[in-house]
């Protein structure tokens, strides 16, 4: 009897632990990666802006090439909106929210599968004397508890796959 009450304080004491630091950690991630494009923003910015030209680009696109993609819209105004159905990129949508040419593109971005999440995807188009200094950040609330332990490994997991888009994109506006 003593070893299972013992066990059980052990037990309560590590479910407590983890719930305690889940509540310090922050409720909100922001995860963040630019490149300098040796072009102006008027080459690069379609490029995001518009839906229809993401399969060129974005480093889903390879992960899981039998997914199904639907852009609902004319892909490059304000409502227009790419969903995508992947046996490994999940379920989702990214829906065009704010566009100021050549400088900004806002987007909504909804995962329903493998888990339910909902972020904002920003694109900022910076131009500097090289060219066009690209920011690609997505940001977004964290739920409490295992969203928040989860926020911890965001920025590893994202980061790289944003390298990658930005790479792509940066080779192919400056050889378009």
């Amino acid at each position: 009897m003593k070893l299972l009450k013992t066990i059980f304080l052990g037990l309560v004491t590590a479910v407590s632990l983890v719930l305690l630091i889940a509540r310090l950690l922050p409720s909100t991630y922001h995860v963040e990666r630019s490149i300098v494009i040796y072009e102006p923003a008027s080459q690069v910015y379609p490029q995001v802006s518009n839906l229809k030209n993401w399969a060129h680009w974005n480093p889903w696109t390879t992960t899981d090439p039998t997914a199904k993609n639907f852009i609902n819209g004319s892909g490059k105004d304000i409502g227009s909106s790419w969903s995508w159905e992947g046996k490994k990129i999940g379920t989702g949508s990214l829906t065009l929210h704010r566009l100021r040419e050549n400088r900004l593109v806002h987007s909504h971005l909804v995962f329903k599968e493998p888990q339910t999440m909902e972020a904002e995807n920003i694109w900022r188009f910076e131009p500097v004397p090289e060219g066009t200094r690209v920011i690609w950040y997505n940001e977004g609330k964290l739920d409490y508890p295992v969203g928040r332990i989860f926020g911890l490994f965001l920025d590893n997991i994202l980061g790289p796959d944003f390298e990658k888009g930005l790479t792509n994109l940066k080779q192919l506006s400056e050889n378009s």
